[in-house]
């Protein structure tokens, strides 16, 4: 592949549970070879202190009241990096030219101008001795875009390596649920709404556990649709003029009282439902939906999906893509389009006013 960079990408979402990590060789543009994947679960103990530490932050200056477990907990957060980071290019045995450091999103509220990632770029280009990107969301806020979603340009140039049919959705179900339209002549994203984050919330408040393995517990309860038409009109889930979403901007609490399948239920259906009135809003063309990030694996969800919305809905999966690391994936792209000075955002995906690149390039080594 003619001027061609090999980078490796870092991922932490929104569901606070691990690490992803992806090499990639590109040359920006529409020459994408995925050479490997690898996944670091965060032990529960860190978890645990990570989940803590967010719901403690509201606002900036909150990180100056708590500095020193900021530090603390960036530095372990960090040595996590460092360690799958070592183990997928020792697996790999390729010559890693960039690492794509998103860090771990604790705050995001680019309205007040900054999105904060936790995360020690210095750090990790010193223990690797590559050269690493980092900070990718801060040029487009300050730019007057919202600093996300950013990884539209990715798919947008997937879409046209893998020679999809147009046109198609990608649907990424992170903790937050965000999507890029792509036609033959164009494409444009935004953040839709809630993607795993109640469901989430809820289980780990109430029972301590990550999340609804395959959707199951959602599979046992019965959905309360008297609650869906109560709250489904509320303000923060109609707003079509929101570009991006902070998890916390969510609230599970209107469950409370039911009992627990049902609860977990009427959360699954609520989320599909946010989902499909977002599409079918949206998008009165015939659209294929292409299915990316750790909620596809969730069947109740996606057979709540299926049963409301009238598309064709398909897992990235079936073009040979694994879908739980096209973020991670992402990053490595976009390190590359970085260190390459091309844009990594745009009016149609983030709102900036202009197309813009982003990130900063670290050598600690």
């Amino acid at each position: 592949m003619q001027n061609s960079i090999i980078a490796l990408g870092l991922m932490s979402g929104t569901s606070l549970d691990g690490i992803d990590a992806s090499i990639l060789e590109s040359d920006g543009e529409q020459n994408i070879k995925i050479i490997d994947e690898l996944y670091l679960n965060y032990p529960k103990k860190f978890r645990n202190k990570l989940e803590s530490y967010v719901q403690k932050i509201d606002l900036k200056n909150d990180i100056l009241k708590f500095q020193k477990e900021y530090e603390e907990i960036q530095r372990e957060l960090t040595n996590f990096h460092i360690k799958i980071s070592s183990e997928i290019i020792e697996k790999s045995n390729k010559q890693i030219e960039l690492v794509g450091f998103h860090g771990q999103t604790i705050l995001h509220k680019p309205n007040k101008g900054y999105s904060i990632q936790i995360g020690d770029p210095y750090l990790l280009s010193q223990a690797l001795r590559r050269k690493v990107i980092f900070n990718f969301r801060k040029n487009d806020i300050l730019n007057g875009g919202q600093g996300a979603p950013l990884a539209p340009i990715y798919h947008f140039n997937l879409f046209k390596s893998l020679k999809l049919s147009s046109p198609c959705i990608f649907l990424n179900i992170g903790g937050i649920s965000n999507m890029t339209f792509c036609n033959e002549d164009n494409y444009f994203a935004k953040d839709i709404g809630p993607g795993n984050v109640l469901i989430d919330e809820y289980l780990k408040k109430t029972k301590k556990l990550n999340y609804d393995k395959d959707g199951y517990i959602a599979s046992m309860g019965k959905v309360d649709y008297n609650i869906i038409n109560s709250f489904i009109e509320h303000e923060i889930y109609n707003m079509n003029n929101k570009h991006s979403f902070d998890r916390k901007e969510f609230d599970y609490n209107f469950v409370r009282g039911l009992d627990f399948e049902n609860a977990v239920s009427t959360l699954t259906y609520f989320t599909a439902k946010i989902i499909s009135n977002f599409i079918d809003y949206n998008f009165k063309e015939k659209v294929k939906i292409i299915l990316c990030g750790g909620g596809r694996k969730n069947l109740t969800l996606i057979n709540f999906l299926k049963q409301i919305l009238d598309r064709e809905i398909t897992d990235i999966d079936n073009f040979g893509i694994n879908g739980d690391y096209v973020e991670s994936q992402a990053f490595a792209y976009l390190a590359i389009r970085s260190y390459l000075k091309k844009n990594i955002s745009y009016p149609n995906t983030t709102k900036v006013k202009k197309p813009t690149s982003g990130g900063e390039l670290i050598s600690n080594f």
